[in-house]
């Protein structure tokens, strides 16, 4: 028996990614807090649990902040043979570059990813997809770096990152929601300089108020318009190919 673990920042990855692995077919459970895994043990602890249709089983882990990643990842990996096993591990991370200065440093790579295993398993390999392959394949560790490839665009924030991504999305499915998010936060008196946080919640509150900030990152994959939009961006970064591979 074993399980894939995707390890995010926080909740609203987390949220992110259930309403993603939905879309890709993942049965949506009656109740996320009575979930079991492989060998029938609760999924709790602000986890998230996923049988997919092939069988697999994928648990979303938010570890609350970046800092928190790595270590989380250590012990995992090398706890990678107590049941359930570990066949595939995923290490998700804003990037937190700017995308409007393409000189800025590029946040986490894989060969970052790469060392940091090495240290645990020197024997561990690159396989063809330039993910990192364990035991002789019966492991791999993916990264999944939030980011997208777009020009300057009101609405959009240009720090790299899950709400980058989504706002991204929503601009194209909705070209109008862009400048009157923009308009908004321009005119604010006094206002700070804005994060990303800023715009996606602007559209959540423009649009989604009803459903409140986690349902947001959910709901946005219910919207085929927004679907396309963000199915387009995640398959140029390779993040789309990973999800696909932790189902089977």
């Amino acid at each position: 028996m074993s399980e894939s673990v995707i390890l995010c920042e926080g909740f609203y990855d987390r949220a992110f990614w259930a309403g993603w692995l939905e879309y890709l077919g993942c049965p949506k459970p009656k109740n996320l807090g009575n979930v079991f895994d492989p060998v029938g043990r609760q999924v709790k602890g602000g986890h998230f649990g996923y049988s997919a249709k092939s069988g697999r089983f994928v648990r979303i882990v938010p570890c609350q902040g970046k800092p928190k990643i790595f270590p989380e990842a250590r012990r995992r990996i090398e706890g990678r043979h107590i049941a359930p096993k570990l066949s595939h591990l995923v290490i998700c991370v804003d990037l937190d570059t700017s995308a409007n200065k393409p000189s800025a440093a590029t946040g986490l790579r894989v060969e970052d990813v790469r060392r940091v295993i090495r240290e645990i398993e020197p024997h561990a390999r690159d396989n063809d997809d330039g993910d990192i392959e364990l035991d002789a394949g019966a492991m791999v560790v993916s990264l999944v770096r939030w980011e997208t490839e777009e020009t300057h665009a009101e609405g959009i924030p240009a720090l790299q990152s899950l709400e980058r991504l989504v706002c991204a999305a929503l601009v194209a499915a909705y070209p109008d929601r862009g400048p009157a998010v923009q308009d908004w936060l321009d005119g604010r008196p006094e206002a700070p300089d804005s994060i990303p946080k800023e715009f996606a919640w602007s559209h959540m509150a423009g649009w989604y108020a009803d459903l409140g900030c986690d349902a947001f990152y959910r709901t946005v994959w219910e919207d085929a318009n927004v679907a396309q939009e963000l199915e387009s961006r995640l398959r140029s970064s390779g993040a789309w190919r990973i999800a696909e591979a932790l189902l089977g």
